[in-house]
């Protein structure tokens, strides 16, 4: 029986590793750009999230972080000034320590973009090419030259190739921050995910907005894996021999897990919000309430502490085995497993079939 107890605390042992390995992993993106190309947009657009302020006038002169749970953004400053001049520029901003780097523009690169994609892919560095802002460029080639949306993307791409010459990417992005939806930018997301690994890759689909029907589901294999490493966690609680004392500390098990699943499928406060300004007058209250419902059922300890009421059964079976010698303590640790890993089943169900209707919202409630 001693056994039994030391398995299940090796077992929630490496949970709590995993768990915290996951909080721990850091993805270091930097975007380079001049200023107006809206790398602040962009950040924001990339994280699902308003993170950056994005002014008028925008001019980066130092390096400069915004940190989006495991996502740490860095808007650099422009290469070739007389304070960042090329020759020293990748070294003394030290990009090779970079995970990605992407190279924007909301005009045409110049000579540094050229040394800078050409150094940093030669090395092996995952270096993504992105034109932002390119619904103003389809409005401007129809209004101006009368040019379809494809005309313009193809002359953009052919003047881009030209820019980079022999350096040009297989791959050129075409965004618009201000529709996330549109263009190139859930491809964009897609491939920064597959040139990470690990956990690093697992942190940023956790990060990441949500744009499309596969994004979410990148988004649930993440969600998934975090249901059973704190069932564990609870699991080893129930070995705990003082009756009534575990059961706030499944709360506060259960509200980690809880609030990381709305965070990986956009559905924290702040997350909404943003989500609110994209979809703007076309959202539906519906929808606002559904959030609303969402957050005061899950993401607060007092829905927490209902939702545990409707399994007061086994919640009580779980106090009352502990008084039996040997054995209870190992029912209480079933008992706290099943329990957390039915209910994070839920969350989850229920946070990706709000995240979708959101996406559905996002995608065509202006249409």
């Amino acid at each position: 029986m001693h056994n039994n107890h030391e398995l299940i605390k090796a077992f929630a042992e490496e949970c709590k590793k995993k768990i915290t390995e996951f909080d721990e992993a850091k993805v270091h993106c930097g975007l380079i750009g001049p200023s107006g190309s809206g790398k602040s947009s962009l950040i924001n657009a990339i994280a699902g999230e308003k993170i950056a302020e994005v002014g008028v006038v925008e001019t980066t002169m130092d390096p400069q972080d915004f940190t989006h749970k495991g996502i740490i953004f860095t808007d650099l400053p422009g290469c070739g000034t007389v304070k960042w001049p090329q020759n020293d520029y990748i070294e003394r901003l030290k990009l090779y320590t970079y995970d990605c780097l992407i190279l924007i523009t909301a005009e045409r690169f110049t000579d540094n973009d050229v040394f800078l994609f050409k150094e940093l892919s030669s090395r092996g560095k995952p270096c993504f090419v992105v034109r932002n802002k390119l619904d103003r460029a389809i409005e401007d080639g129809s209004l101006d030259n009368n040019y379809t949306e494809e005309e313009t993307r193809q002359i953009i791409i052919k003047n881009i190739r030209e820019n980079l010459g022999s350096s040009c990417p297989d791959k050129i992005y075409l965004t618009s921050a201000r529709h996330p939806t549109k263009y190139d930018l859930d491809e964009l997301l897609n491939d920064i995910t597959e040139a990470l690994t690990g956990m690093k890759r697992e942190r940023f689909i956790a990060d990441m907005g949500t744009y499309s029907k596969e994004a979410l589901k990148k988004k649930r294999k993440v969600a998934q894996e975090r249901i059973p490493l704190h069932a564990g966690l609870a699991a080893a609680n129930g070995l705990n021999p003082i009756p009534g004392v575990d059961i706030s500390v499944d709360i506060g098990i259960l509200l980690n897990l809880s609030r990381q699943i709305a965070h990986i499928y956009g559905l924290t406060p702040s997350q909404f919000e943003y989500i609110k300004r994209l979809v703007g007058p076309k959202t539906i209250p519906g929808l606002i309430a559904k959030v609303a419902q969402f957050s005061t059922k899950y993401l607060a300890k007092e829905g927490l502490i209902l939702l545990l009421k409707r399994i007061a059964s086994q919640t009580t079976a779980k106090q009352a085995s502990k008084w039996i010698p040997f054995v209870g303590p190992l029912i209480a640790a079933g008992i706290g497993w099943s329990a957390t890993f039915l209910l994070g089943e839920q969350i989850m169900d229920e946070a990706e079939a709000l995240a979708s209707e959101i996406l559905e919202e996002v995608l065509y409630g202006s249409t």
